[in-house]
């Protein structure tokens, strides 16, 4: 469960702070958006340019469902379209983060500077300002789709959604790779041209390093396995 700063929960009552989001996609050239009328600079000084983006819900729960949100962007300059059109983008960064910035302010004298990390205040140019924010969501880009000609529509789904991923091959005690094969997984280069696919003789190779088996499962094939410390 996502849990707000303090600080920033304790100020959001008041009524006298005006919420942003700021999103940043870690594409071959990361982009850093922020849905306010300022430019907004983090501690590095990166540059959140403002651009029109919205989201719905982020659901959670207390078991191992996966976290996902679909983004909707402004993409009327096509720099996004350009990116997802001629980039693999799959399982790239996605960051949403949320923050606060003291009102009343003026776009024109107000650079918002951010500190992620420490949650720290700044005095902003001649402006006493307050800044806050937080990450919200990481996760991996999963999707995207293009549609009314000026809309870009991406995904972000949590990590954890590598835990659904199968196995290609079910484990074995014997080695899956091909001797001295083109793919190079066995990593084999001496001048020996047999291997029966076993430890012993991976040994005898000093190529245990690259063994493609499980050798301990011959030796766990007929024991009961439980849980916990004794048998139930």
């Amino acid at each position: 469960m996502r849990i707000f700063d303090a600080a920033i929960a304790a100020e959001l009552p008041l009524e006298n702070l005006r919420p942003f989001f700021l999103l940043e996609l870690q594409f071959a050239s990361t982009l850093r958006y922020n849905d306010i009328d300022i430019d907004i600079y983090d501690a590095s000084g990166n540059k959140f340019i403002p651009v029109a983006f919205n989201f719905g819900s982020i659901v959670g729960s207390s078991n191992m469902s996966v976290q996902s949100i679909d983004i909707e962007i402004d993409d009327t300059n096509q720099a996004i379209s350009a990116i997802l059109l001629n980039q693999d983008v799959r399982n790239k960064i996605g960051i949403l983060y949320f923050g606060v910035v003291i009102s009343p302010y003026t776009a024109a004298t107000f650079d918002a500077i951010l500190d992620f990390d420490a949650l720290d205040d700044f005095d902003i140019m001649s402006v006493a300002g307050k800044i806050k924010s937080q990450e919200l969501l990481r996760g991996i880009i999963g999707g995207w789709e293009l549609y009314e000609d000026n809309k870009a529509k991406i995904t972000i789904t949590s990590e954890m959604v590598l835990w659904h991923k199968k196995s290609l091959r079910p484990q074995s005690s014997s080695c899956a790779w091909a001797f001295k094969g083109a793919s190079g997984e066995c990593g084999y280069t001496g001048a020996q041209t047999l291997c029966d696919q076993s430890y012993d003789r991976c040994l005898v190779l000093a190529n245990t390093d690259n063994y493609g088996g499980d050798r301990f499962l011959p030796a766990i094939v007929t024991r009961e396995i439980w849980w916990g410390r004794t048998a139930r």
